[in-house]
């Protein structure tokens, strides 16, 4: 979401077609934007019956991480051991959008309230 409409308009327009939104957050160097970025993908960014969260925490679940995700949406069984959400104050959905005029995005400035 460094570019383009913020993420949650674009989430809820697959979702409106019918595509399932599912995540694959890679931990390894955290974000500066988003300190739990799996938290953001479960709130932001995923969506649709039995979407999911699988989060990569060194590069060596990364093919594993890969695997289980194409398992999982191929045979269409739900995961509930796959989104690790803690019980914190909800994201701010629009943060990356926000954080983006430090790069001097152009195209959204009513983001930048």
């Amino acid at each position: 979401n460094n570019t383009g409409p913020p993420v949650t308009t674009e989430r809820d327009a697959a979702l409106a077609k019918g595509i399932i939104v599912n995540g694959l957050p890679i931990l390894i160097s955290p974000s500066p934007t988003f300190s739990h970025l799996d938290r953001y993908y479960a709130e932001c960014v995923t969506g649709g019956p039995g979407s999911f969260v699988l989060p990569i925490y060194a590069a060596s679940e990364f093919s594993t991480a890969i695997r289980r995700k194409l398992i999982l949406e191929v045979s269409g069984i739900a995961d509930t051991a796959a989104v690790r959400i803690d019980a914190e104050p909800p994201i701010d959905c629009l943060r990356g959008e926000r954080d983006r005029r430090f790069y001097s995005d152009p195209y959204f400035p009513e983001l930048d309230r």
